[in-house]
């Protein structure tokens, strides 16, 4: 490997964005979706300037959205013909970043096991009927617990059975009740792996 080619793990991180820049990046985001999705030119010769239009945009009645002089220069021409593509690849690309650090983020906090912050809670009874509805945890209940599945009722006796509660209501107001429940799934969950 040659002595000066730098990794990008190498690269300083590059600097943070100033508030004019992040108001931007707002504003971008807000007129993303009111652009068309191009621009085109044309070098009309009558004028003897290069006229930009929205791309599709043709016929007697089309009216440029600029009008670019011989004076501007080679990269001005180009952002400004592409200006509409390079802000729509843009947003897309800043949203795809944030996702996909979304999706990091929530890797790690399975890796290190701690809840999802966006995930909606619910009660521990709530918690309970919904994994007796779900048919790897109803099958499990069969295999290792021996529990007759053969319908729902069934199903919630015999957990309300193993948790010791009349119903599963107690799961919220006994903690000790909550406890067995948590780890009857835990149980379940680590089995499952």
């Amino acid at each position: 490997m040659n002595q000066h080619t730098r990794r990008p793990e190498q690269d300083p991180p590059p600097r943070r964005l100033t508030d004019a820049e992040k108001d931007l990046c707002a504003k971008a985001a807000e007129l993303v979706s009111l652009l068309p999705p191009a621009w085109t030119n044309f070098y009309n010769t009558q004028t003897l300037c290069r006229e930009i239009f929205i791309e599709g945009d043709t016929g007697p009645m089309a009216k440029p959205l600029a009008i670019l002089t011989e004076d501007a220069g080679w990269a001005d021409i180009e952002f400004l013909i592409r200006g509409a593509q390079m802000l729509h690849a843009l947003v897309a690309a800043g949203r795809r970043q944030r996702w996909i650090i979304a999706q990091l983020e929530a890797e790690i906090r399975r890796l290190n096991g701690e809840p999802d912050p966006t995930a909606k809670k619910f009660s521990h009874a709530q918690q309970c009927a919904m994994w007796c509805g779900k048919q790897d945890f109803k099958q499990w209940l069969r295999d290792i617990h021996g529990a007759d599945i053969a319908d729902d009722n069934r199903i919630a006796t015999h957990v309300r059975n193993m948790l010791r509660v009349k119903s599963r209501a107690e799961l919220d107001q006994n903690e000790e009740a909550a406890a067995r429940w948590q780890d009857l799934l835990k149980s379940f969950k680590e089995r499952a792996r």
